[in-house]
């Protein structure tokens, strides 16, 4: 079983059309574009009608799974009776939802399926089928309806916040998870939007929210956002691991229309522009548990982001984003690992990259 995880806005049935080019029969046709309907019964009964098929690679495509109650139950009951009658057919599950999708692969789906990660839509990719400027892609972001509004950028701002982030917040997170305040979880991806690529305490963050809560709390609710793909924390490096747990967060937002329109009005500058390398990495990161983003400060001392692989450091990277700040030489001497810098006149061919190694093999050879 293959799991396609996607965020939400992400085109993820198209784009599964255009990898693979199935071409098959009109039938065959009429059970891959069929979508999981509103029960288990209708999910069934196209797995039932794919397994009459006579083909020699058949393919079932299971569309928003997360949308039926205890759908893992149904998969697995299908799964293992194909393997019974020796049934070969592959089966694809795509889900917009990857906390709900995640969690019922864990459950009961153990040991039978693979995950193929989808992360928000890169510049490049934006570039090459929307023409998307660096300016379009700071403002619209990797959401793809998005770019749609381009002649009306309140009304594509509307778009990204009723349609993607509260739907995020107060449907996926909230269906999952019992979250005691929902107001206090809002209030801390709302504050954090608009304090991209900045390092700050939960402590500190506290004193800003409204209504009664303590850091445990927001560490979870974090946690809850990470999941969601639309915040990621970043652990300052240290070479002692329990040291790098309890580090203050670097608070990277993936996708750079998720930074508050008030901070994004001010371009390609400052922590708006540190924030656009960092989502960048944390896109291509995601999924990739063999290297970690995190980053390094002592005082007034700082390196941007630190790529490590099993806490050994293979990439240091500055941004010159045009705020104050002195690139530690000492750490630089001591991680002995390759250094670049990211500047105004470097970063379209930064975001170019399209894989990790990418940029590791680019910069290392430098």
């Amino acid at each position: 079983i293959n799991e396609l995880v996607a965020k939400l806005s992400i085109p993820k049935t198209t784009v599964w059309h255009h990898v693979h080019n199935v071409s098959v029969s009109p039938k065959y046709v009429s059970i891959l574009r069929s979508k999981c309907g509103g029960s288990s019964r209708r999910k069934q009964k196209n797995w039932e009608e794919a397994r009459k098929l006579r083909h020699p690679q058949k393919i079932l495509i299971l569309d928003e799974v997360q949308k039926i109650p205890r759908w893992s139950e149904t998969i697995k009951m299908l799964w293992d009776e194909d393997i019974r009658i020796k049934n070969k057919m592959t089966v694809w599950l795509l889900g917009s939802s990857a906390i709900l999708i995640e969690k019922g692969l864990s459950e009961s789906l153990t040991g039978r399926f693979e995950l193929n990660y989808f992360p928000h839509w890169i510049y490049s990719e934006c570039k090459k089928i929307f023409n998307a400027s660096l300016e379009d892609f700071v403002f619209f972001g990797g959401y793809p309806k998005a770019y749609s509004f381009r002649d009306d950028k309140e009304r594509g701002h509307e778009y990204i916040q009723n349609s993607i982030v509260e739907t995020t917040l107060g449907r996926d997170i909230l269906t999952l998870h019992a979250v005691d305040k929902p107001a206090l979880l809002r209030q801390l991806f709302w504050y954090i939007s608009k304090l991209p690529a900045q390092i700050v305490s939960f402590e500190k963050i506290l004193s800003h929210l409204q209504g009664k809560g303590n850091s445990a709390t927001l560490v979870h609710y974090a946690e809850l956002l990470h999941l969601a793909f639309i915040l990621t924390p970043l652990s300052k490096f240290s070479k002692k691991i329990h040291k790098t747990k309890k580090s203050i967060p670097k608070w990277i937002l993936p996708n750079p229309a998720l930074v508050d329109i008030s901070v994004r009005k001010e371009g390609l500058q400052s922590f708006v522009f540190e924030n656009l390398v960092g989502s960048h990495i944390a896109n291509l990161l995601f999924g990739n548990h063999r290297y970690i983003l995190q980053y390094w400060r002592e005082d007034n001392q700082e390196i941007d982001f630190i790529i490590t692989e099993n806490n050994r450091p293979v990439l240091a990277i500055e941004v010159k984003s045009g705020r104050y700040k002195k690139t530690s030489t000492k750490l630089l001497n001591d991680i002995q690992c390759p250094f670049t810098i990211i500047h105004q006149k470097n970063i379209e061919n930064f975001l170019s990259t399209s894989s990790i190694e990418e940029i590791l093999s680019f910069y290392k050879a430098r």
